[in-house]
């Protein structure tokens, strides 16, 4: 079986790095006569390297060549990530391989184009967690089947974290994202303050890209006005291969990895740190508590509350024992769920029910002898 996964944008980010963790799994989940997979991109923005290794799997060119190459190629099936853009090519349901449609993304003004899916008849709709699921279905509503299909980490997540040589002199709170208002850097600045001003000695670490030039002024700005620029470090955007290493010398550090996004369809970030053993914060609200539980994996903080937040973050970094006992249960937790294995085996399981559907639909007997059928009535 063959499957095109379709992404607008290669960047350094959170789709990119799960479509890389497919490439590299699902070929050796299913051994020989398994499920061939590509990634396709319609435009670069410089995010190359995370499919280093892999070239010979990722394309990058517009829609149409895209479209004209999966026919061409002979895919079983299209998934595409929130990229409504290849619609269009799927109005005649027998012309090339079948569609699904991914949603990942929380922006709602984003996915609106799920109200209109109905008529380009996907085989199903995959969402990455159960809270973000129901977002979806209340878009496409009945008729199209909507499966949770887990994203898998990356294996540079999932070995065992070692000891970090030399770490931070400081508690290190970190943060990754990006720099924007739904990923809501400006409540981890926040945050980062009110610590400072209740005493707590920490640094303040970010890790990601700003989408708009003024980001970094703004950045700047903030971090003034709650007095936090003493404390904080932007990293930019560091190469995703050293993130792992990143959450290392967190954890070392005795601090924790906190998220204050808006909404989240699977909070890879938190994830990634609950894999290396790291202590978290996330806000409670959907995905988070579907594998974020207080008091056993991590702590969730009241959304929109820095004073919350800060609570949480104060009580994580004031215990080394659980910090330790949080990160290892973490650790056991999200393992169990988004390791390639148990991850990609159920991507495998509805690519393969899908691919079905799909060669039944093209070539059963009796849709093949309607089209004979048909041609034979066109002709005489």
């Amino acid at each position: 079986m063959k499957v095109l996964f379709v992404y607008k944008y290669l960047t350094l980010g959170g789709v990119e790095a799960v479509l890389r963790a497919r490439l590299d799994g699902l070929a050796e989940l299913t051994g020989e006569g398994g499920i061939e997979a590509h990634a396709w991109f319609f435009h670069d923005y410089g995010g190359r390297s995370i499919f280093r290794g892999r070239e010979d799997r990722l394309h990058v060119g517009p829609v149409e060549e895209c479209l004209r190459w999966a026919r061409r190629e002979r895919f079983d099936l299209l998934s595409s990530i929130d990229s409504e853009e290849v619609l269009p090519g799927f109005a005649d349901p027998s012309a090339g391989p079948r569609l699904i449609m991914e949603c990942h993304s929380t922006y709602l003004a984003n996915i609106e184009y799920l109200r209109g899916l109905a008529a380009y008849r996907p085989a199903a709709v995959f969402s990455p967690s159960e809270g973000h699921a129901k977002l979806v279905r209340e878009r496409v509503g009945e008729g199209i089947p909507v499966r949770v299909v887990p994203n898998p980490l990356r294996r540079e997540f999932v070995t065992e974290p070692p000891p970090f040589p030399a770490p931070p002199p400081y508690p290190v709170v970190a943060w990754i994202g990006r720099l924007d208002d739904h990923k809501n850097w400006r409540g981890f600045v926040e945050i980062a303050g009110l610590l400072g001003r209740r005493g707590v000695e920490h640094e303040a670490w970010i890790i990601g890209k700003a989408v708009d030039p003024e980001v970094p002024a703004q950045l700047l700005s903030a971090a003034r006005e709650t007095q936090a620029l003493r404390r904080l470090r932007w990293f930019g955007a560091l190469p995703y291969g050293r993130i792992p290493v990143f959450l290392d010398a967190v954890r070392e550090s005795g601090g924790a990895v906190i998220s204050t996004s808006k909404g989240e369809s699977f909070g890879l970030t938190i994830a990634e740190a609950m894999a290396r053993r790291c202590a978290v914060a996330a806000p409670d609200q959907a995905p988070f508590p579907e594998f974020v539980e207080p008091g056993k994996t991590g702590a969730l903080y009241t959304p929109g509350s820095a004073e919350s937040a800060a609570g949480r973050i104060q009580e994580l970094m004031a215990d080394a024992d659980l910090r330790a006992t949080l990160g290892g249960r973490a650790r056991e937790a999200v393992l169990a769920r988004f390791a390639p294995g148990p991850a990609l085996a159920v991507l495998a399981a509805e690519l393969g029910g899908r691919a079905r559907e799909a060669v039944l639909a093209r070539f059963a007997p009796e849709v093949a002898l309607g089209v004979l059928a048909g041609e034979l009535q066109r002709l005489f």
